[in-house]
């Protein structure tokens, strides 16, 4: 399960975000909603389940909330109706990546499973996954490797065999959202989304926009402990995190990365840029922007279906800002994958099953209608877009397809992945300077933990 660093010192999956998102919408990332439901019965003059006697029944795991267990009952029940498989939901409570590991070793785990951002790695160790490479490569897959978002494949291959073990079930890339009647107020004339189109979208503006809001007494933006937040603010603003393969942070030594760190720390110091971490307890960065507490937040798009529940507020997105005001740079995006059992009882339907639930097909019938998540795939920008809300949802799609993953030393690192955040959680409340926190953090890193 992929988790999302948040307030002083702790840490919590993005699932405590959705809530009951997932009954407007039925898509999520990073683990934070995991897989779909059940259906009961067998079903009825239902087609073949696919080529080389790909019928049997098919098992797969996840957690859920009751909204979230509607939802992707529906998506299983449409799956059997369609191909015939029979398919069987087991929801798993509690400590998702350590059940199914313990699955895994005692041989009964589920025949297909979501994987996190953060727990591939010891999933590919444990031996129990299936490389996908020859199944995505055949005549039968229902998807093509050449489908995904390339910048969202590396954190599922192996670091020894170079296999890819999990393909991702769709993403959540980092855009800036903003409030704009709280900008208004604020005397922003020019809001984040015109600045953009006009091609002054930069740190000046939003420097402008910080000072703006905190004089109201309201907070602008806060940035929280873990590597998706300052991360992205390092990558937007033309900075480096890591070297060339992506095996080694590099954000301590590369000058643009260290600005950048630079003006976020001195933005803590004048408290124009809350940090999570300061945050009262039981206060959530979402529910600050939910309620009008914040102007901007710095979210995917899982905050989308409780944000369409407000009647009163005027809400947009737009990319982070970049050096030129224009462009949209690369920033990260959270992605959960789905993985095959290599001891599935049918292996070959579990294939399809994962190759069916991630494919355009299937990511259409899970986030249409308003989802929380976006494709991972390529030709599916107009799910995004149906209904107009957020204005400029455009953005969304154009962030996933030039947007980076977890970067791979935490992905293959349980240690770094578990307590990146509570590091940096240390180090920010310790009174690190950002060169001391740039060096401490890649040295961490890179370290392995």
């Amino acid at each position: 399960m992929s988790e999302v660093p948040s307030q002083p010192g702790r840490v919590v999956s993005r699932r405590g975000f959705l809530g009951a998102a997932a009954v407007a919408g039925l898509g999520a990332t990073g683990a934070s909603v995991l897989l779909a439901g059940c259906s009961s019965g067998a079903p009825k003059a239902a087609p073949s389940g696919g080529p080389g006697g790909a019928t049997g029944p098919v098992t797969w795991a996840s957690y859920a909330n009751p909204g979230e267990a509607e939802a992707y009952r529906r998506v299983s029940e449409e799956y059997t109706k369609k191909y015939g498989n029979k398919i069987t939901w087991q929801q798993v409570v509690g400590d998702y990546q350590t059940k199914i590991l313990t699955q895994l070793a005692g041989g009964a785990a589920p025949d297909a499973f979501y994987v996190g951002d953060g727990s591939m790695a010891p999933m590919i160790t444990s031996g129990k996954l299936e490389p996908l490479d020859d199944f995505l490569a055949s005549a039968d897959s229902p998807l093509k490797l050449s489908d995904v978002h390339p910048g969202l494949l590396e954190w599922c291959k192996s670091k020894t065999d170079g296999k890819l073990y999990g393909v991702p079930v769709d993403c959540n890339p980092k855009v800036f959202w903003f409030n704009k009647g709280l900008l208004q107020q604020a005397g922003v004339t020019t809001d984040p989304a015109a600045a953009f189109a006009a091609g002054t979208w930069n740190r000046d503006a939003l420097d402008d926009l910080l000072t703006k809001v905190k004089a109201t007494g309201k907070r602008g933006m806060v940035v929280e402990a873990g590597w998706f937040d300052w991360m992205s603010l390092i990558t937007t603003f033309g900075g480096k995190i890591a070297n060339e393969d992506g095996s080694k942070m590099i954000f301590d030594t590369d000058p643009k990365a260290l600005e950048t760190l630079e003006w976020l720390f001195d933005h803590f110091k004048a408290e124009t840029i809350t940090y999570g971490g300061s945050l009262p307890k039981g206060q959530g960065v979402d529910a600050l922007f939910l309620s009008g507490q914040m102007a901007t937040s710095q979210y995917g798009r899982w905050i989308l279906p409780n944000l369409r529940k407000l009647k009163n507020m005027q809400y947009d997105v737009v990319p982070m800002p970049s050096p030129d005001g224009k462009t949209v740079m690369p920033v990260a995006v959270y992605c959960a994958a789905m993985s095959v059992n290599a001891g599935a009882k049918d292996k070959q339907a579990a294939l399809m099953f994962a190759g069916r639930y991630v494919n355009a097909d299937g990511q259409r019938m899970r986030l249409a209608g308003g989802g929380n998540a976006v494709p991972s795939v390529k030709g599916l920008d107009d799910v995004v877009l149906e209904g107009g809300v957020p204005a400029n949802a455009k953005v969304f799609n154009e962030i996933a397809a030039k947007g980076w993953s977890i970067p791979l030393p935490i992905a293959r690192s349980a240690k770094v992945s578990t307590n990146i955040g509570t590091q940096a959680d240390t180090l920010i409340k310790g009174g690190a300077s950002a060169k001391e926190f740039a060096t401490k953090m890649a040295a961490f890193i890179n370290a392995g933990g």
